[in-house]
């Protein structure tokens, strides 16, 4: 009689620990795709904040139309689990933002918010404001 209970104790704890250890990897495998999409997000972001900042010849109405036109094509085809996906900029004459936001239904529905920002800048009036610093240092060189 013992020999039977061993027999069909194996049975019943497979059975309570297989449908654990598939629940494990399912929830492993949907974290890893939220993680991915959120990767490629903030990368998204950040490279067009960059090439908007680059931008320094246009106004900022016709970045911020550009660069949405651009955001929308950027993640296509390299988002796993999101879904719904909405894309803002805001230019303004000294940053360029932007933010990605998703949604997906996975476990529960996760959302992701990624947000990069990159400062304008304008080469030609940093090189014109590096050497008048140099020629006031040097100037204060002369006094001394």
């Amino acid at each position: 009689m013992k020999k039977r209970m061993q027999k069909g104790s194996l049975t019943v704890e497979a059975s309570v620990l297989i449908p654990f250890l598939i629940f494990v990897v399912f929830v492993f495998i949907c974290l890893c795709l939220y993680l991915h999409d959120r990767s490629v997000l903030s990368s998204c972001a950040a490279e067009l904040s960059g090439k908007g900042a680059a931008g320094k010849y246009q106004s900022e109405k016709e970045l911020e139309a550009w660069l949405l036109g651009q955001a929308a094509g950027l993640a296509r085809g390299k988002l796993l689990a999101l879904r719904e996906l909405e894309v803002s900029v805001k230019v303004t004459k000294q940053k360029v933002v932007v933010a990605y936001e998703g949604y997906t239904s996975l476990l529960g529905g996760l959302g992701v918010g990624e947000q990069e920002e990159a400062r304008r800048m304008n080469p030609a009036a940093e090189i014109r404001r590096e050497h008048q610093m140099g020629r006031a240092w040097k100037g204060m060189g002369k006094i001394r």
